[in-house]
């Protein structure tokens, strides 16, 4: 009999590349299953909604904040029934940071560790050198270095497009010990919300004047690809700009301390491999899932494909940190204690409208009073209506 599975990812050489690769590879393995795999933007992964494309692929890669509105809606299959005793075990045991667990909602569990990133700092070693500077290792020690570095012509960058604005929002609360959680009921506390955003407009006043227009990859390919970024104190992790052919490499390391907490608490991102309702061959699918983040394949093929795994077995495999030029070791804390945004249905447009929000007052628009009070008032009506 001949299955065919088709599949959506996100369009970037990390979410496509592996994807792609595996398709012979597991044909090889299973030769009467047929894979195919789309693509779509950065931006319609993390806040597209999901029943589109439920209706239209078997397999999905999406992010994990999508979970509570998928079940709520039936749009992908709960996959415990489907996970063997022996995988369930080296999922429980082997994910990166709260990577697995971000998949699992009441009592279900929506997807697979494919991806696991957070967070981190990135920067460019030759240009820190030329400025005479070394990385910070405090939120007022970036804003001097930030000051810095203008004496050389230089920028720090921080990725800050309305979605990832709101993102260092969340990263900076769950650094400075107050996460944003359904259970405290609020998402900011008042004080402690202005001078929060306070602090975060300080950072984004003293960067490169394009960073409220841009996300992660973009600026970090304006950092690999000229020499006006010198420090991105704050961006998701991508192993794609310290690899072995890459022309000006950048390093990753952990974040600077807000508070006093180190690295912790920086949010989640990645990516999981789900199951559409609409897929007429699970247990197909979940085997091909269960192979692509199986430890083995992740530290080898998934990685060298051009992947960032989600696996602890390829984030420790001195070959994969090599390669990637002390990547996985140098983040590995930050992951480990990374701060899981809530998921509940509706949870998303709330995210989106609070990106807005929060973009327009980093370009000058409004008070950090009014935009706490609306993270707070929106916040918890969108809870309440979940």
């Amino acid at each position: 009999m001949s299955i065919a599975l088709e599949g959506i990812t996100w369009d970037h050489p990390r979410g496509r590349a592996p994807l792609e690769k595996s398709i012979a590879r597991y044909r090889a393995e299973r030769p009467e299953v047929a894979i195919s795999w789309r693509a779509r933007s950065l931006r319609d992964f993390g806040e597209l909604p999901l029943e589109e494309l439920a209706e239209r692929f078997d397999l999905i890669i999406f992010d994990h904040p999508f979970v509570g509105q998928a079940a709520k809606r039936k749009l992908l299959v709960d996959l415990t029934p489907h996970i063997p005793a022996e995988a369930m075990a080296w999922l429980d045991a082997g994910a990166v940071g709260p990577s697995w667990r971000s998949y699992h909602w009441k009592g279900a569990i929506y997807g697979l560790p494919i991806d696991a990133a957070a967070q981190v700092t990135a920067y460019r070693p030759d240009l820190m050198e030329k400025a005479g500077r070394h990385p910070p290792a405090t939120f007022d020690q970036l804003l001097r270095l930030a000051q810095d570095l203008r004496q050389h012509g230089l920028w720090v960058g921080v990725p800050a497009c309305p979605i990832d604005a709101v993102c260092m929002v969340l990263t900076l609360a769950a650094n400075l010990g107050r996460p944003v959680t359904t259970e405290r009921g609020i998402f900011l506390e008042h004080d402690f919300g202005t001078a929060l955003l306070a602090r975060l407009k300080a950072l984004v006043s003293l960067s490169h004047p394009d960073s409220v227009r841009m996300n992660p990859i973009q600026m970090l390919d304006l950092a690999a690809g000229s020499d006006e970024i010198a420090y991105v104190p704050y961006s998701f992790g991508y192993t794609n700009y310290c690899r072995p052919d890459a022309a000006r490499p950048l390093r990753f390391t952990d974040i600077v301390a807000a508070g006093d907490l180190a690295c912790q608490g920086t949010l989640l991102g990645g990516a999981g491999f789900g199951v559409t309702s609409r897929c007429r061959h699970v247990a197909e699918a979940v085997r091909y899932g269960l192979w692509l983040c199986s430890p083995d394949y992740q530290r080898t093929h998934y990685f060298t494909d051009g992947g960032q795994p989600g696996m602890l077995q390829a984030w420790s495999d001195p070959a994969c940190d090599a390669q990637s030029l002390g990547f996985f070791s140098s983040t590995l804390r930050t992951l480990g204690s990374a701060y899981l945004r809530p998921r509940f249905a509706g949870y998303v447009p709330f995210f989106e409208e609070a990106g807005l929000k929060t973009n327009a007052f980093l370009r000058g628009e409004g008070s950090a009073e009014s935009l706490v009070d609306w993270f707070n008032a929106a916040f918890a009506d969108a809870v309440d209506n979940a």
